[in-house]
């Protein structure tokens, strides 16, 4: 068990020192910051990750705010956006799995095997407008841009309106409450459609791959009920494999949640990289991309730790050897 933490150690350390290479690359494309090269590209690497351990981040040079505040201000709403699309994925993508790999029910089958077809392959920065449009002309409430409106003083406690709009304080809470989720509804909806498709895919296919084990067929044959052998072999080597899919899916949201954070005025760290470069702000399109690295970085060393507590054999593996 140790020499396995020591290597995922060591793995996530390669992989967070390419990242910050990268982000300095970055950084030298300004011609302001091509003293950090001097005299070496390497001793200024130093420099750099010296001040990124210190928590100093840098300006940017559009408002000349300091990038550490910035980036605390507009990951959040990324991280909400794509946590309540992961959940939402979850809460209605295992279930139509499920329901897909029923043995007894083919063309319920056939239909979840289309559905995630056509699901994966709609481009939802091209579905996203389409459906605000059509939220707008029909006059419904969900046609909301931005988190909330900003008539509302929701205080910051941790960044997280939907969990910050729980704190206020007010008479008029409630309507409070209801606007920020009328605001999130729409681009959660959008968001969670490539995620359920892909969790409804991977769960049914995992399914029809233990209906055909020989362990299964044995529990059947001697007429166990079919919602035990479900509950007790189908459920319990199907649920556990879900998770090593958490940081291919959670990349998968956070960078389809960059491409419309724009289209519905969601103030994410997407929408902001996006000006960053379009402005040629070098400052904060380094800082950018190592805090969306840092961040799917920890959701993979989380979710591998996750599953190696989970995972007998691979204990059993460590503890024979």
């Amino acid at each position: 068990m140790l020499l396995d933490f020591v290597r995922r150690v060591v793995l996530a350390s390669i992989t967070l020192f390419i990242l910050t290479l990268i982000s300095y690359a970055i950084l030298l494309k300004d011609p302001l910051n091509a003293s950090f090269a001097q005299p070496h590209f390497f001793s200024g690497y130093v420099v750099y990750v010296e001040s990124l351990l210190q928590g100093k981040l840098g300006i940017s040079y559009k408002g000349g705010e300091a990038l550490t505040h910035t980036v605390l201000a507009v990951l959040p709403p990324t991280l909400e956006l794509c946590a309540v699309a992961m959940f939402l994925a979850l809460l209605f993508g295992i279930p139509l799995g499920y329901l897909g790999a029923l043995p007894d029910k083919p063309w319920l089958a056939r239909t979840v095997r289309g559905t995630y077809l056509v699901g994966l392959s709609i481009p939802i920065f091209w579905l996203a407008p389409i459906l605000l449009y059509v939220a707008a002309t029909n006059g419904w409430e969900i046609s909301a841009i931005g988190q909330y409106n900003l008539l509302y003083d929701i205080p910051t406690w941790t960044g997280f309106p939907i969990i910050d709009m729980w704190f206020v304080d007010v008479p008029y809470r409630l309507k409070i409450i209801q606007n920020v989720l009328q605001h999130l509804v729409l681009a959660t909806l959008v968001l969670t459609i490539l995620p359920m498709m892909e969790i409804v895919r991977f769960i049914q296919h995992r399914t029809f791959a233990l209906q055909t084990e020989n362990y299964i067929k044995v529990a059947l044959a001697r007429e166990t009920s079919k919602f035990v052998v479900w509950k007790r072999y189908i459920l319990r080597n199907s649920l556990p494999q879900l998770i090593s899919q958490f940081p291919r899916l959670f990349t998968l949201v956070i960078t389809q949640c960059m491409l419309i954070e724009g289209t519905f005025g969601w103030p994410g760290i997407g929408h902001w990289l996006i000006a960053a470069v379009t402005n040629q702000d070098y400052n904060s399109i380094s800082v950018g991309v190592l805090a969306i690295g840092v961040c799917i970085l920890l959701v993979n060393v989380m979710v591998q730790f996750i599953m190696f507590m989970l995972d007998p054999f691979n204990k059993k593996g460590w503890y024979v050897k």
